[in-house]
Order: C-alpha cells, then structure tokens, then sequence
C-alpha cells in the first residue's frame, strides 16, 4: 500500500502513517510490544497503554510480565480481550479462558474478572462503547 502521511496519528504507531479518511478508519500498530522483560516486581500490575480512540471502542494494550495480576474487577463498558503474545489466564464466571494468540473473550459490564499471566504476555484491550 502506497500513500502520503495523512493517516490519524496513533499511540504506539511506531511506523508511517497510513494515507486515508482519519474520519472513517483508523490504523492501528503495536498490539503486541511488550512494555519489559524479566521478573515482576512483588506486586507490580501490568503495563496498560491507550493506542486509540475510535467510534464505538477504546483500543488499548496490557503488557504483562510473567506472574503479575490484575485482580477482581469490572469494566463499566462491555469488552473483548483478545491474546497476542504469551499467555493470560482470564478468569470469568467461575471459569477461567487461556488467553493465547488467536484465542479472545467478551465479557459484558458489570462482570467481575481477573487476570494473571502465566508468561511474560500481552493483550488486547477493546473497551465497547455501543447500545
């Protein structure tokens, strides 16, 4: 694909942007960078990065290292996780979903979820914003 730099800056679009109508589509890169490497720190939550807001959804990235947690909580908006690197255990209404590359789950609001990493990881991040 061929074009000038007109596309909508994105955060973490570490390459050119990508000619269009920043009205209609927006790119987005980076999905999968991990923000470090190496043993989490006792405690430590993983790091959460905003890459876009679009119509209808804010798209953002989890970079886990192996072990860390995001304990019990819930979203005010419906969402879909999906994996990209490594993998989560997404636990869920009393069942629990490996979060591996190609594998994603929805979860409406109000839900109360957690997840831990397994591996050093990172996913995908779709806060919904429809009726």
């Amino acid at each position: 694909m061929t074009g000038s730099n007109t596309g909508p800056a994105v955060a973490g679009n570490t390459g050119p942007a990508v000619a269009g109508d920043a009205s209609t589509w927006t790119p987005l890169t980076g999905l999968a960078e991990a923000a470090g490497t190496g043993p989490a720190e006792p405690g430590s939550r993983p790091d959460i990065a905003l890459l876009a807001r679009a119509t209808g959804v804010n798209v953002l990235r989890l970079s886990f290292r192996a072990g860390q947690v995001m304990a019990d909580h819930r979203a005010a908006r419906p969402i879909l996780v999906l994996g990209q690197t490594g993998e989560v255990d997404f636990a869920v209404g009393g069942d629990t979903v490996a979060l591996r590359p190609g594998a994603a789950v929805h979860v409406e609001a109000g839900v109360t979820h957690a997840l831990t990493a397994v591996t050093d990881a990172v996913v995908t991040l779709l806060v919904l914003d429809h009726e």
